[in-house]
């Protein structure tokens, strides 16, 4: 391989002026992720409920070749929330290149604990948003192609107990994910989920409670270890850019082994 060719293929994973929509990116997972890409020269449009936690992550992506836009949103409930996120982000952008579908919500209870309520809360944040984010984003991922990852998790391929809520909204994530990746391939569109294991995250304190179901957790994955958000970030910048220009439908698995099991 030519010193020349080196530098091409090093330059498929370059997302500089791309323009992405990051949701949930106040914390965590979408926080992590917002900052790399701005890092790396996107203009992200950052979406999440709380003002003051964008802010945060606005003011951590400072000095980066890109730009964090913080957009203030609930994309629960009204189908016009998404749709709006959507809108905001074209006139902010000029348009969308990446989609990466991060917001999600747990509720850790069995079918016998579980009401039609938190049920409800549950599949619209997890399934019905998203569903509402990519049929908006369509005509502008369309123009030129454009990636959609779909943060799912390991539980959208094994079940769990007391988590029938969650692990079923991220099945039928997996399920979109295909659908929406056979549906766009001739378009220049792949959509791919991420599935992340265990990752140290505000959401997984709240489900885990207390240090003998941690450090269960910890011993059952078998790098011994639960993930860092950052660890999330390399496979999102694959996802995102032309060096996954030939994946579509998949899943990326990032478990640190569990699912091997």
């Amino acid at each position: 391989m030519t010193l020349a060719e080196t530098a091409q293929r090093a330059d498929t994973f370059d997302l500089t002026g791309r323009r992405a929509i990051v949701t949930g990116a106040s914390r965590g997972i979408g926080r992590a992720i917002t900052l790399e890409f701005a890092a790396r020269g996107v203009r992200v449009v950052a979406v999440a409920r709380s003002a003051e936690d964008l802010e945060e992550t606005r003011r951590l992506a400072e000095g980066g070749a890109g730009e964090v836009l913080p957009l203030e949103a609930d994309l629960r409930g009204d189908a016009g929330g998404p749709r709006a996120v959507v809108e905001s982000a074209v006139e902010l952008l000029g348009g969308v290149d990446v989609l990466v579908n991060n917001a999600g919500f747990d509720n850790e209870q069995g079918i016998d604990d579980t009401t039609v309520d938190q049920w409800d809360k549950v599949l619209d944040l997890n399934v019905r948003s998203l569903f509402l984010l990519c049929q908006a984003a369509s005509p502008y991922l369309k123009d030129g192609g454009g990636k959609v990852i779909n943060i799912a998790s390991i539980f959208g391929h094994v079940g769990a107990r007391a988590e029938l809520a969650y692990v079923t909204s991220k099945h039928a994530v997996m399920g979109m994910t295909k659908c929406l990746a056979l549906e766009w391939a001739r378009k220049g569109v792949q959509v791919n989920a991420l599935c992340p294991g265990f990752v140290d995250t505000e959401m997984l304190a709240r489900a885990v409670g207390d240090e003998a179901s941690a450090s269960y957790l910890r011993r059952m994955t078998p790098l011994g270890r639960w993930a860092q958000p950052e660890e999330m970030v390399g496979p999102a910048v694959f996802l995102a850019s032309s060096a996954s220009d030939f994946m579509t439908g998949q899943a990326l698995i990032v478990d640190g082994g569990y699912t091997a099991q």
